[in-house]
């Protein structure tokens, strides 16, 4: 297993405690742990519609991530995000083809289009900086991390194919958002080391962006949800 400094266990819980409390509204949440939504009527929780958990395994590859530096940090993020940014397409397109609210449409649209331009970006930079494929940049990671990333992707396997289950209408707008806010979640957290540590500045600003974007999404699909209630 790989180890690290705990100064830098510490920074990494506090940045993703940080994260988690921005897209709480101010609510204070412990670092590795589900994210829950903030109560916003006076429907009790039952009641209330919730997002889908953040998986714990999350927290635990940005975790590990803030133990790799340089050429390390850059290949194994790009490894993961990748097929990350894959996965949201793909529930996004499922979307577009079922769902009927226009603003989650207009969501799904922007999901596609975001996240198709940065695995442009990463599938490039890979090969220009590195010489690696999306999957020799897998296979190329530390044990822990790819380890990490398997359950990762299991896990996201299993939302898509739990979507795919839902039939065409609102209850399918309703599935997306659940699923699609802690999908987001784990990205931001995937950014948070590469957007203050990547080599590259390219990288940093990327990863900037990616956090900025997902959390616009988070907060708009967390008020729509609040809504349905």
């Amino acid at each position: 297993m790989h180890h690290f400094p705990l100064s830098r266990r510490a920074a990494a819980a506090a940045s993703a405690a940080a994260v988690a409390t921005a897209l709480l509204g101010g609510a204070a949440a412990p670092a590795f742990a589900h994210w829950e939504a903030v109560p916003v009527s006076s429907h009790s929780q039952t009641e209330m519609l919730q997002p889908d958990p953040t998986s714990p395994t999350a927290y635990e590859f940005g975790e590990t991530l803030a133990g790799l530096e340089g050429e390390e940090l850059e290949i194994t993020f790009l490894a993961e995000i990748i097929g990350h940014h894959r996965a949201a397409i793909e529930m996004a397109q499922l979307e577009l083809e079922r769902g009927t609210s226009p603003d989650i449409r207009t969501h799904a649209e922007n999901i596609i289009a975001n996240q198709q331009h940065q695995i442009d970006q990463f599938t490039r930079w890979l090969d220009e900086w590195y010489g690696l494929t999306p999957a020799e940049a897998m296979a190329q990671a530390p044990a822990e991390a790819q380890e990490e990333m398997k359950i990762l992707e299991e896990e996201t396997q299993m939302m898509i194919e739990e979507l795919s289950a839902v039939e065409a209408g609102e209850d399918f707008d309703v599935a997306f958002v659940q699923k699609m806010i802690p999908h987001h979640q784990s990205g931001i957290i995937e950014f948070l080391e590469p957007q203050s540590r990547a080599v590259h500045p390219q990288l940093r600003v990327a990863a900037t962006s990616g956090i900025t974007t997902q959390q616009a999404q988070v907060a708009d699909f967390r008020t729509w949800l609040a809504g349905r209630g």
